[in-house]
């Protein structure tokens, strides 16, 4: 069983409502919906969200809302794996379920990238897979790629990367079984284009994500 898992709560640091902020003219959170549907890799695509408004939106667009997340874990300090293995709890699913878990504000992800991801992810479903792009040296959150596409943490190299901030792919019984997925020894990476995903938290990638995608629309 493939299963989409959006998590999307009411509050943000930076950005205020970003995760229903309007984007061309729909909420941003109905671009991972639509790359979800139209990836046709998953047999149902729920969002995690304690706000019965995100609710009405995303029901609107096609993705359910089994129950209404606890206030206590969607706050700013509560882990994306830690929300994750509440909802596999709350589904009872069991270990072999594949699950993707994204986040809302990614109105660059395109179906086909879920569909190239998802491939890699069946040929070794032991580690977490996830998407980096190329990182600046001066960023905190960086690291650098073994021959075996895990995370190394060096403080001297040519070439930084980070967590591009979009999706996991990983089974229910490895979400459960981990206190963290990037730092997990089970996580293999795959870099990923900058102009594919941008890392949404200020305002500056706000209108860095619309610039891409104002471009991307114009080559289509």
């Amino acid at each position: 069983m493939n299963i989409a898992l959006i998590l999307a709560r009411l509050g943000s640091k930076r950005i205020k409502y970003k995760n229903i902020k309007n984007f061309f003219g729909k909420p941003i959170i109905y671009y991972p919906i639509r790359a979800c549907k139209k990836s046709k890799i998953f047999d149902k695509i729920y969002v995690s969200t304690e706000s019965r408004k995100i609710k009405s939106i995303v029901i609107k667009y096609g993705a359910s809302v089994p129950f209404l997340r606890p206030k206590k874990l969607a706050d700013n300090n509560t882990s994306t794996i830690k929300v994750i293995k509440h909802f596999i709890d709350k589904m009872k699913f069991q270990g072999d379920t594949n699950i993707c878990c994204l986040y809302p504000a990614t109105p660059l992800l395109k179906p086909n990238i879920l569909k190239k991801f998802y491939k890699q992810f069946l040929k070794d479903k032991k580690n977490f897979l996830i998407p980096a792009i190329v990182a600046k040296s001066k960023e905190k959150k960086k690291f650098t790629i073994n021959k075996n596409n895990k995370i190394k943490i060096i403080k001297n190299s040519n070439k930084f990367y980070k967590d591009s901030g979009q999706f996991y792919f990983g089974t229910a019984k490895l979400f459960k079984a981990k206190k963290s997925i990037l730092m997990s020894e089970s996580c293999k990476i795959i870099k990923l284009s900058n102009n594919f995903a941008v890392d949404v938290n200020t305002m500056q990638d706000w209108k860095l994500v619309k610039k891409i995608y104002k471009k991307d629309i114009r080559n289509v």
